[in-house]
């Protein structure tokens, strides 16, 4: 009841999304797996075949369909059925079994020590069916043990971050499918004293005109999310988004974004209530995807538009809203206004001061390619708040150049490090700004011999050059038949001093110069 008395009450709303939580689950025992997101919205909705009870130790029974206050090791829950629902088993999972990527097997994160059979009672009136049921007692263990070492009841710290806020009690048939109308979702009485983390926001501008772009994204090394709408079935059964099946990988998109109408981006000036807006439609959240080894949390990306009417001058506090679709407890009191249909909202804020005449810098600011393939590298600069072309102008010289249409080019090959260039924009309208770029350059470039000066002569010392580009420091000399030192290196000269023997052939000869980089160049000459 700790949890309940942390909000007062648990809202019609906030119980319903628990619900759908718990309908989402798709969990089973033994050796199959049903695809976790093969849920509809429609399973929210199923006809319960299932009641829960709490037939020993601690704990509550919510709206029919939420478990709170259990403790592990002392709660025990009774399912009772209908017979008709052909449930054989009762299990306990957690809610990584709704997150997972194609490659991920449900039953991983089913504790098999929890695993209940059903029996069949002639006298038991209990069932939603109200007659011919069958019970299934789950003890929640003192400590879970699932096969996947990341299934954890209750969540970790870092899981309940990320926008898990359960697990979950579950009947499934004796073919390993789950039960429509028989999930619970469970928490424990340790959650209480749980909270998400405050999800958090950083904006690569501090400036700009109004109708400039500002690039949103978390904050550097932050441990917060957007936890309070990051699961992508709950959405489905909010009506939010379509149902989606499982991904490939929880790479480039995993389950998608969190739905636009459950965000929003509000404008404050000091010591104002009313706030402008701007569009969410280019603000993008990642579901939550797990991958079988690890949990990907939300991460916020994307851009917003400055108010065309915002007031220059003016420094605003940014507010990036999310609707809390949690059981944990959302602001109602915050700028993002008050509760939707019973749910809060979780925040982060940044600020921006508003200066007409501004060019803000957009992504990209940073490029990586190869050396390999340095000479070939391009790509584009792009600005916002500017009245029409914006030129370009670089400052100083740098191996990377910008053209005064903001095309970023190589002067040449170039060999692994970082090199950054900058300048200053500008439009017709007088409007200004600055930018940056860098380049990050990995591997190194082939050295390549041009030429070879100095001939060997048998018995006797003899210089010899070898002129080329892309030498990597002082490499070391192999050369058959005679001794060779490297007195003088420089990226594009080699000064060798090599001995041949009196007994030396004359003729064609080779060396092979190993560098530093581990590449190998063969050189001929001649020894007269």
């Amino acid at each position: 009841m700790r949890l309940l008395s942390r909000r007062g009450r648990l809202g019609s709303r906030a119980l319903a999304v628990m619900a759908a939580a718990a309908s989402s689950l798709l969990v089973v025992a033994g050796v199959s797996a049903v695809p976790a997101g093969a849920a509809t919205a429609g399973r929210a909705t199923a006809a319960p075949v299932c009641s829960a009870a709490i037939s020993a130790g601690p704990g509550l029974v919510v709206n029919g369909t939420i478990i709170v206050g259990a403790v592990g090791g002392s709660t025990q829950v009774t399912l009772d059925c209908n017979q008709s629902s052909q449930a054989a088993l009762a299990v306990e999972a957690t809610l990584l079994a709704s997150l997972g990527a194609a490659n991920v097997v449900p039953t991983g994160e089913v504790d098999t020590s929890a695993l209940a059979q059903f029996t069949p009672s002639a006298t038991d009136t209990h069932c939603p069916a109200g007659s011919s049921c069958e019970t299934a007692t789950v003890a929640i263990p003192a400590t879970y043990s699932a096969s996947d070492p990341n299934a954890q009841c209750p969540p970790t710290q870092a899981q309940v971050n990320a926008g898990i806020f359960g697990c979950a009690i579950a009947a499934v048939t004796a073919q390993n499918t789950p039960v429509a109308g028989a999930e619970f979702l469970l928490q424990y009485a340790s959650q209480a004293l749980t909270t998400p983390a405050n999800p958090t926001i950083s904006a690569l501008q501090s400036t700009g005109a109004p109708g400039s772009t500002v690039n949103i994204s978390d904050a550097a090394g932050a441990s917060g999310y957007w936890w309070g709408d990051a699961i992508q079935l709950i959405q489905a059964n909010e009506g939010l988004a379509a149902a989606a099946t499982p991904p490939a990988s929880c790479a480039a998109g995993g389950y998608g974004n969190v739905p636009t109408p459950t965000l929003s981006v509000l404008w404050y000036a000091p010591a104002s209530t009313t706030p402008l807006l701007s569009s969410t439609s280019n603000v993008a959240i990642s579901n939550d995807c797990y991958t079988g080894k690890a949990l990907v949390p939300p991460a916020l990306s994307g851009t917003i538009t400055v108010p065309a009417n915002a007031a220059s001058g003016t420094t605003y506090d940014v507010f990036l809203c999310e609707l809390d679709l949690t059981p944990y407890p959302g602001s109602t009191t915050s700028a993002c206004g008050p509760a939707v249909n019973g749910a809060g909202w979780i925040s982060a804020s940044f600020p921006f001061t508003v200066k007409s005449g501004v060019i803000s810098q957009n992504l990209p600011l940073s490029g990586a390619t190869t050396a390999a393939s340095s000479s070939h590298f391009s790509t584009q600069l792009v600005t916002s708040g500017a009245t029409g072309a914006v030129t370009y102008t670089q400052s100083g010289s740098s191996k990377v150049n910008v053209s005064t249409t903001g095309q970023v080019t190589t002067s040449g090959p170039l060999n692994a490090g970082t090199y950054t260039v900058s300048g200053t924009t500008s439009d017709a309208a007088g409007d200004t700004g600055t930018f940056t770029f860098s380049l990050s350059v990995s591997g190194s470039l082939r050295p390549v011999v041009h030429g070879v000066h100095g001939t060997a002569v048998p018995g006797h010392l003899a210089v010899i050059t070898v002129l080329g580009a892309n030498f990597v420091g002082r490499p070391t000399v192999s050369a058959p038949g005679a001794r060779v030192v490297v007195v003088n290196a420089s990226p594009t000269r080699l000064i060798l001093h090599l001995f041949a023997s009196a007994k030396f052939a004359r003729g064609r000869h080779f060396l092979i110069l190993h560098f530093t980089n581990r590449t190998t160049v063969r050189v001929n000459y001649t020894a007269l």
